[in-house]
């Protein structure tokens, strides 16, 4: 299987969540905000988590499309470093810019600002020039093409990177140390590689989010009272998370019970004589009693089978009495209604009157005696009719009325009746039933009662008897409370036998902890479904790992970028030149996807094998710009590179090695070489011309960049030193009629103050004139080759006279290039003198063309 049907096998072997990261990845190349925040969104659900099959994953088999990026220039530098340019570095439009410069000249302080915009992560911090006043702002424009587009950005120290430079990759001392000494990364690597990386970074940010939620999960669970802190209670609280189920309901139940015995407890732990506490709970005892024998015999005679009762008896003694009332209608009565009760009661008060003026004769008197009521004198038909009267009263109906009648008179003699408003709540008061709502549920109770009986002793003519219900409810708590106080009277009658008062004081604490925390039973739960939820981030972002990505990165980077990068090491080593320093680039290991690599020497059998503290400074360049180069000049697409002293401490071999290896590259991308060395300059300029004349001509492009009066990075013009001899005959002859413009008007010392540095630099073309000119460039300093191509024959037109002249005008200013004794005054030419010097070099040059052009 290839690898990149290896890496999809793997993929779809993956949980979805992941899945669609890498699919996010592989279609837009990097993961926004708001991605990161939906995969994680996914793997917190059963679906995210589970294995799926569905993604082709096509952009595996896709190469990436490289984007193209050329600097163009650096202008507008303000508060950085030393530089103060008075016009932009101008890098050209060729693809191989060098730009020379003495020690101090800023070359550096341009290869640091590149560092810190494209991002490096070597760059080092921009300060603004020690020597000069804090500037109000650091700041330059950056200008640059990027797939042919021209674009430019004010770019200010401290800003973040400019993201379209990142592709930038420079080499300086800093780079160079760190391949030497550190383990490195490939700065470029597969696509299908960078995807792990890519992938281990997305669970990072993926756990970040996680992180960030879980971290919101905040505890509202209220602190322990210290005094608590050694309770059974205390530990389970401490332990929340280990509690489930049963456990946690009875850690968080707090019962009537409970809290009656720690009422219990407390009262038990106050009172000094416990059997007159004894005594005190008994007497409350019996008021409860009676509270709760007078409810439920009230209850009783109130319920509605003793109101039928009484409804019964009420109706038996009416027909009764009905019965008795018919069979008293005898025949001697005259009037109406007699067997009723009103002529009964007559009668009955008749019988008692009877007594006194008949003593001793029985009742009805009526021989020899006077009616009792009228006290007239009774006639045969009165006497008859009270003799009858008292045989009816005497008689079995009328006995029976009254029996009936009895009865529900005294069953309603029965009814209990109310205590009044005020006796209720001294009697609840005494039996310690001190809610208001113990009195008034009892006189609503008694109330009702009262009405019933009221209504029961009327007949219930006016208003039916209801039953009383709803007592019983309160009958039964009485009855607890009734039992409790029992209960505590028995305790302490026991306590005041005997009372251990530390294991009550333990056993109260206790039961304190357990209600408080039976109080925060809602926070409890709150607690242990955030403790929930922690367990669950936890798992989720276990399933974030990215261990398993690492794993299978090592496997695939094995061959896919271990053996390429090295091949690329050993291939940049030969193009160097330096193959044959015993030197290897290994893999050292695999971390967070990323494979990590280091030089190391071969062979080495004893001591220490870094390169660093074996081989000569040179050595150590050589190898560090070949691990360079080979880490990033075959990433895809063309951005600049940029060489800051590439050749410092190289000898000749190794620079034009260098210098054709840099050459090679500008074929294909812009490359910037900052350097101080004018050799380097030399064989840049002649490994260009072995690339062709045309692609000289369109890309090679020297500069120069200098120090002034303080500040550095300035761009040079077009001098002496980088010009042809032709252009260089005439920028001295400008510059002369300038310095005699200027001695004219300021004076002879501005005059002689510039032409000591035309003298300077006459000396100079005269050296070059014979490189260029008289030798026709056979042989030229700072160069590896000696030229001889269609050069040779130049030299045979060479005459004494002209070689006589050169040395007459090497001599007369010499004087102005090399320090002389201070017996012996230079003196600076005239203008009219050096003008004629220099017009005579210049029509030498040209009558020596002439004389080679005829000749050929």
């Amino acid at each position: 299987m290839d690898v990149q049907g290896q890496i999809r096998a793997w993929l779809l072997g993956q949980q979805d969540w992941l899945q669609e990261a890498a699919d996010r990845l592989l279609k837009h190349g990097k993961l926004t905000a708001d991605d990161i925040a939906a995969v994680a969104a996914l793997l917190k659900t059963k679906e995210g988590q589970a294995v799926t099959k569905h993604r082709p994953f096509d952009e595996l088999t896709h190469a990436p499309a490289g984007s193209s990026l050329r600097l163009s220039r650096i202008d507008g530098v303000s508060g950085i470093e030393s530089l103060g340019p008075r016009q932009p570095l101008d890098f050209g439009i060729g693809n191989l810019t060098v730009i020379y410069g003495h020690n101090g000249s800023g070359k550096s302080c341009y290869t640091r600002i590149l560092k810190k915009v494209s991002g490096k992560p070597r760059a080092t911090d921009l300060k603004p020039n020690v020597f000069q006043e804090a500037p109000a702002e650091s700041k330059c424009t950056i200008s640059f093409q990027q797939d042919q587009n021209a674009l430019g950005v004010e770019w200010h120290v401290g800003s973040p990177p400019i993201e379209a430079l990142r592709d930038v990759d420079i080499f300086d001392s800093d780079e160079a140390s760190h391949y030497l000494r550190s383990e490195s990364t490939a700065t470029y690597t597969p696509p299908m590689i960078a995807l792990f990386e890519k992938l281990v970074a997305a669970t990072d940010k993926v756990k970040v989010v996680l992180d960030e939620e879980q971290e919101k999960l905040v505890s509202a669970l209220p602190a322990l009272p210290f005094t608590y802190q050694q309770t059974e209670a205390a530990r389970s609280y401490r332990a929340l998370g280990a509690i489930t189920g049963a456990a946690l309901e009875q850690l968080l139940q707090w019962t009537p019970q409970d809290a009656q015995s720690l009422e219990a407890l407390t009262e038990r732990l106050k009172v000094d004589d416990p059997a007159a506490l004894a005594k005190q709970k008994r007497a409350t005892k019996a008021q409860v009693v009676q509270i709760i024998d007078n409810a439920r015999q009230a209850s009783k005679s109130y319920s509605s089978e003793h109101l039928e009762v009484i409804r019964s008896l009420r109706t038996t003694a009416a027909a009764k009495r009905q019965i008795a009332v018919e069979g008293a209608k005898v025949q001697s009565a005259v009037l109406d209604g007699v067997g009723m009760p009103t002529w009964h009661a007559l009668w009955e008060a008749a019988r008692n009157y009877s007594s006194t003026p008949y003593p001793t004769v029985p009742f009805p008197v009526t021989t020899n005696a006077r009616c009792i009521l009228c006290q007239q004198d009774l006639s045969a038909e009165a006497q008859q009719r009270l003799i009858d009267f008292e045989r009816f009263v005497q008689g079995k109906l009328e006995s029976d009325a009254q029996a009936a009648e009895r009865l529900h008179s005294e069953e309603l003699s029965h009814l209990p009746l109310a205590p009044s408003e005020a006796q209720l709540q001294t009697q609840c008061a005494a039996a310690g039933l001190t809610d208001p709502q113990w009195s008034e549920a009892l006189w609503k109770f008694w109330n009702e009662a009262s009405k019933n009986r009221h209504s029961l002793q009327n007949h219930e003519l006016i208003e039916a008897a209801i039953p009383i219900h709803g007592i019983e409810k309160n009958i039964l708590i009485l009855e607890t409370y009734r039992d409790q106080l029992e209960g505590q009277a028995a305790q302490f009658e026991k306590d005041a036998l005997e009372f251990d008062r530390v294991k009550a004081g333990n056993d109260k604490l206790a039961l304190e902890a357990r209600q408080w925390v039976a109080q925060q039973a809602e926070a409890v739960r709150s607690e242990i479904r955030r403790q929930g939820s922690i367990k669950t981030y936890e798992a989720w972002k276990t399933c974030a790992s990215s261990r398993r990505i690492s794993t299978k990165a090592t496997e695939v980077s094995e061959n896919v970028v271990t053996e390429a990068y090295v091949a690329r090491f050993n291939r940049e080593l030969r193009s160097l030149g330096a193959s044959r320093i015993q030197v290897e680039l290994l893999k050292t290991r695999t971390t967070r996807g990323k494979v990590l690599h280091q030089l190391r020497l071969k062979g080495v059998k004893n001591g220490d094998d870094l390169p660093e503290k074996v081989l000569s400074e040179g050595e150590r360049r050589i190898i560090s710009l070949a691990a360079f180069l080979a880490d990033v000049a075959d990433k895809p697409g063309a951005a600049p590179f940029v060489f800051d002293d590439p050749i410092s401490s190289l000898d000749h071999d190794f620079e034009w090695h260098v210098a054709c290896r840099l050459a090679n590259l500008a074929q294909h991308r812009q490359v910037l070489v900052f350097t101080h060395r004018l050799s380097l300059y030399g064989v840049l300029e002649d490994v260009a011309k072995k690339v062709g004349e045309d692609w000289k001509k369109a890309n090679y492009r020297a500069m120069c960049i200098e120090s002034f009066s303080g500040v550095s990075g300035h761009p040079a013009d077009q001098a002496v030193w980088n010009s042809n001899t032709k252009s260089a005959n005439n920028i001295l002859l400008d510059r002369l009629r300038a310095a005699k413009k200027a001695g004219e008007t300021d004076g002879a010392g501005t005059y002689q103050a510039l032409a000591q540095g035309i003298c300077s630099d006459l000396r100079k073309l005269l050296e070059r004139s014979v490189e260029d000119d008289l030798l026709n460039k056979v042989v030229q300093r700072h160069r590896r080759s000696v030229t001889t191509d269609g050069r040779l024959s130049g030299l045979q037109g060479i005459l004494v006279e002209e070689l006589n002249f050169i040395d007459d005008l090497m001599t007369k200013y010499s004087c102005f290039e090399h320090s002389q004794s201070s017996e012996i005054p230079i003196m600076i030419p005239e203008e009219p003198e050096l003008k004629a010097d220099i017009e005579s070099l210049q029509k030498w040059r040209t009558d020596l063309n002439d004389r080679r052009k005829q000749a050929v």
